[in-house]
């Protein structure tokens, strides 16, 4: 005879949840399926949704996460508007002797590092995970014994690891949604400020004529280069902005139709900004993301137009590449540049020359291009113009770093792209189509600009964390399809399946 005051219901569900939690599992009550839970996610949510942690707490985390954007961009610190203010300390390193730049960096690492270590064991867990990132960045600390200018490859490796710091703190403390949030907010306070600066400061915010006699170099006056040093840098931040608003505005929902305004506005700000930069390579960048953006829609809203979609773009893009190939100079005019690309090419000559003179191990991370510095004036003088960079990034890396420095990040490469595919191939269609967009706009980038392994450099922060995302996400799946391989024959035998 049944007991009387007991809830049979409720036996079975403690019945079903004891056997669940012998068998290993964290199971979903409410999921339609058998995926577990790993338990990397779930410390994740912890630290994410417990109500331990004050809504202040979050705000602060937050908000010390834009800061940290907003610091790996460049943006202020190096503005001719700012610098004028900031006196030299007698360093031939110009970024070194800007004390507003190492203020910001030194605060970039005070604010990131604590957020770190309060969830150190996830942060040990993505260091894992992303070894050759990591051993990257040690040969970059280890250049220093070889390095031309020790004091300088040292103070640079460690504003990279600012750079990596604030990357791995970003992923491993937010979700995707809200990374591109945080990069959204980011980027769009550099959007303001430099419409406010060419307002306030015009001569210092908008590229004045060039002292540099050679025909072809003024071409860059006029250009807009707002709270930047440069009008590329501003280019390519803002289409790092572009990207960001296009994820929130196709792949997040939305609290409100102000917020979707307030984005709108926030991307025609950066596409207005990339055009009055006349910077060419964001232009194309820019136009590569609007072109993944509708192979992302085709994807999420018609599965069956999606392999359509994808050769009308392969298509598009052999077709630009042929005129490119028959009409060299025509095509580049278009972009505000000439078949040299703006001198490019000669400086590529001398740099392929030192790079000869130190193949294996490099001159020392970023220890050449000096303003000061006797070789730096050298090839100045050679190629007509100041030369702050190679304007390739692997030939960058391996001036810098020899080759085993381009091997560590060809294969960094390789791996993200891997994984942003792996992404893609298991149904993670957000993560992975605008991951593997933004792998390959900035591995082409890279052709006219140096844009990998560089330190403060937005582009390379979120290329990392998008690779460390897909990463994390793998990860996840493989734990969950482990746990259902995994699945105990006794929930058939109780009745306890995990719906």
């Amino acid at each position: 005879m049944p007991c009387e005051g007991i809830d049979a219901t409720k036996v079975v569900n403690v019945f079903r949840s004891k056997a669940a939690t012998m068998a290993g599992g964290l199971i979903h009550s409410h999921a339609p399926s058998r995926t577990q839970v790993p338990a990397s996610t779930i410390l994740k949510m912890k630290f994410l949704d417990s109500p331990e942690q004050p809504s202040g707490f979050q705000r602060i985390s937050r908000l010390a996460a834009v800061f940290a954007v907003v610091v790996q961009q460049g943006a202020f610190v190096s503005s001719p508007v700012l610098t004028k203010f900031v006196s030299d300390i007698g360093s031939s390193d110009s970024q070194a002797s800007n004390i507003l730049n190492t203020l910001a960096v030194f605060l970039n690492i005070v604010c990131i590092a604590p957020l770190c270590l309060l969830q150190y064991r996830q942060v040990i867990r993505t260091v894992n995970g992303n070894r050759v990132a990591i051993a990257l960045m040690v040969l970059m600390f280890l250049s220093t014994t070889w390095s031309i200018h020790p004091d300088v490859t040292f103070r640079r490796d460690v504003t990279y690891f600012s750079t990596v710091l604030t990357a791995f703190y970003l992923a491993t403390r937010f979700d995707v949604d809200e990374i591109m949030k945080i990069v959204s907010y980011g980027i769009a306070i550099s959007v303001v400020f430099s419409f406010l600066f060419v307002a306030a400061f015009p001569t210092d915010a908008i590229h004045q004529p060039s002292p540099w006699p050679v025909e072809g170099i003024n071409d860059i006056a006029g250009s807009w280069m707002g709270v930047f040093a440069h009008k590329n840098v501003l280019g390519h931040v803002m289409s790092v902005g572009v990207l960001a608003e296009l994820y929130i505005l196709t792949a997040t929902k939305l609290r409100s139709f102000w917020q979707a305004v307030w984005h709108i506005l926030v991307l025609c700000g950066c596409v207005a900004l990339i055009a009055l930069a006349r910077s060419g390579t964001a232009m194309v960048l820019t136009a590569i993301y609007f072109l993944g953006t509708i192979a992302f829609l085709l994807l999420r809203r018609a599965h069956q137009y999606f392999g359509v979609g994808l050769a009308m773009l392969v298509v598009v893009a052999t077709t630009v590449g042929l005129i490119f190939w028959a009409y060299p100079t025509s095509v580049l005019g278009l972009l505000g540049s000439d078949p040299t690309l703006t001198g490019r090419t000669q400086l590529w000559d001398i740099v392929l020359r030192l790079i000869w003179e130190r193949p294996l191990l490099g001159w020392g991370y970023s220890a050449m291009w000096l303003p000061k510095d006797d070789l730096t004036l050298a090839i100045s003088d050679a190629v007509g113009w100041t030369v702050p960079e190679a304007h390739n990034a692997l030939l960058e890396v391996t001036l810098g770093l020899g080759i085993v420095g381009l091997a560590a990040v060809v294969t960094f490469i390789a791996v993200s792209i891997w994984r942003a595919i792996r992404c893609l191939l298991t149904g993670r269609y957000t993560l992975g189509v605008y991951s593997l967009v933004f792998f390959l706009a900035i591995n082409l980038s890279g052709i006219t600009e140096s844009t990998l392994a560089q330190n403060q450099n937005i582009e390379w922060v979120v290329f990392n964390v998008l690779s460390i995302c897909c990463g994390l996400e793998i990860s996840r799946r493989r734990v969950s399809d482990k746990s259902e391989s995994n699945y105990s024959p006794i929930f058939d035998m109780i009745g306890a399946h995990p719906s």
